[in-house]
């Protein structure tokens, strides 16, 4: 497969490419959650952007885009991108969910469109991963209860994320507190999206929280 930037390819996502297994299962919400709602979010069809490489970091700087410092945090620029540090030259952009996409169809025009010798690779992580978002009151206790890893609020503090072990597949979770509320997005190979909602699902109605579990659309 050719990289996105190679001349003549489009920087267009093809939108069907982001379609799981949870297309039919989930009611669709277009409305945000209030601060004491429990909710599970599919944020599947949310835009996001994934870079990594070497230039990565230097189209960033490029672009005028604050960046975490450290691998492993995160950053939500005054536009509402969020920028995870996953590696020393690997990011991952994400427009607000439930909000729109175009800053981030902008960013990866940008990045297609640059002239530096060198800035990172397309990481297909909108066409490879599925996104899931958990706020609420109750988000913590399902979250002990979908991973071993110590992701309790005081551990996982806010603009910090861990590439560990969740719905028994490897995932990368980000602490954001969206919505006003304690809140983890979930990142995971977008092939296991089906299982991981099976997980959920149970999980969830088992701890009798009043999760509701929905497709959360973009503004557009």
């Amino acid at each position: 497969m050719l990289p996105r930037h190679h001349p003549g390819v489009s920087v267009e996502i093809d939108p069907s490419l982001r379609h799981s297994a949870l297309a039919q299962r989930l009611a669709r919400r277009d409305a945000l959650p209030g601060a004491h709602e429990n909710v599970v979010f599919d944020c599947t069809q949310t835009e996001r952007f994934g870079l990594r490489g070497p230039g990565t970091m230097d189209w960033l700087g490029e672009a005028g885009l604050s960046a975490p410092v450290a691998v492993n945090t995160a950053l939500t620029l005054p536009c509402g991108t969020s920028v995870l540090r996953l590696g020393q030259q690997d990011v991952l952009l994400t427009a607000p969910p439930g909000g729109s996409g175009a800053r981030l169809r902008e960013l990866r025009k940008a990045w297609h469109d640059s002239e530096i010798p060198s800035k990172g690779y397309e990481a297909y992580r909108d066409e490879g991963w599925a996104w899931f978002v958990i706020s609420g009151p109750a988000a913590p206790a399902l979250m002990r209860r979908i991973s071993m890893a110590d992701l309790r609020p005081e551990s996982l503090k806010p603009a910090h994320l861990a590439q560990t072990r969740a719905l028994h597949l490897d995932a990368v979770v980000a602490r954001f507190d969206r919505f006003g509320a304690v809140s983890y997005d979930i990142f995971f190979d977008i092939a296991s999206a089906g299982f991981a909602l099976d997980v959920l699902t149970e999980t969830a109605a088992g701890m009798d929280a009043g999760f509701q579990v929905a497709a959360l659309h973009p503004a557009e």
